[in-house]
């Protein structure tokens, strides 16, 4: 497996963000003209709409010296930060820029008001193993869909595993995790043999399973990893 891209990583700080200041309040748009001048954001909130928490407070393309930042959002009870870089250094970049708003506002910030953290890893690879194939069920059912189909298109069409996801029960719980899954890249031929996988993990607890699980569906085929 080759990791070809970090589409996308995605930290979240659950934090009531009211009690930072808990008393005397901020004064928002000064806030987040600072927050922009800072950390170089070329769009963020500007508008009284804009300026709500509940619908979150939106920043877009910023950076801490080299350091890219896609996107950075406040709600009431979250911050988000997303980066194309791993998990580990989006989360370090949340931080800075926390530590740094504590000490500018006076903020009554402590690490432990963060009551949890959460993570989406977006990834590109490629992969020479069959790592859809999970099953001859499938196949079949994809060997007779192809034979269908080209008989009622009068030209070859091949159907293939296409996507693995797994997910918790969306109704068991308030607010939805996302799924682990595996798909086909969009805008790349089968053949390319490139993927594109999303998990609710680190950076580096993701691609480790994700090799796992390549070198899971080598060992099904009778196969050894690919280098």
């Amino acid at each position: 497996m080759k990791i070809s891209a970090i589409v996308m990583s995605r930290v979240l700080a659950f934090v009531d963000t009211a009690d930072l200041s808990p008393t005397a309040g901020i004064n928002a748009p000064e806030f987040v003209r600072e927050i922009a001048k800072q950390f170089q954001f070329q769009k963020y909130p500007q508008t009284l709409e804009e300026l709500d928490p509940l619908k979150g407070m939106t920043f877009l393309t910023g950076r801490i010296g080299k350091r890219t930042i896609s996107k950075f959002v406040i709600w009431s009870n979250v911050l988000v930060i997303e980066t194309r870089s791993n998990t580990t250094e989006a989360k370090a970049l949340l931080e800075e820029i926390i530590l740094w708003s504590a000490a500018k506002f006076n903020l009554t910030y402590a690490p432990e008001m963060i009551t949890r953290y959460a993570y989406i890893s977006d990834l590109s690879f490629y992969s020479e193993a069959p790592i859809l194939s999970v099953s001859p069920l499938w196949e079949n059912i994809a060997r007779k869909t192809s034979a269908a189909l080209t008989e009622i298109w009068k030209e070859p069409i091949h159907y293939e595993p296409f996507e693995f996801k797994i997910g918790h029960d969306p109704l068991v719980r308030k607010w939805e995790i996302a799924p682990f899954q595996i798909t086909r890249r969009v805008e790349h031929k089968f053949t390319e043999n490139k993927y594109f996988s999303e998990a609710p993990l680190t950076t580096d607890m993701h691609v480790a399973l994700l090799e796992e699980y390549e070198a899971g569906i080598l060992a099904l085929h009778g196969k050894t990893r690919l280098q």
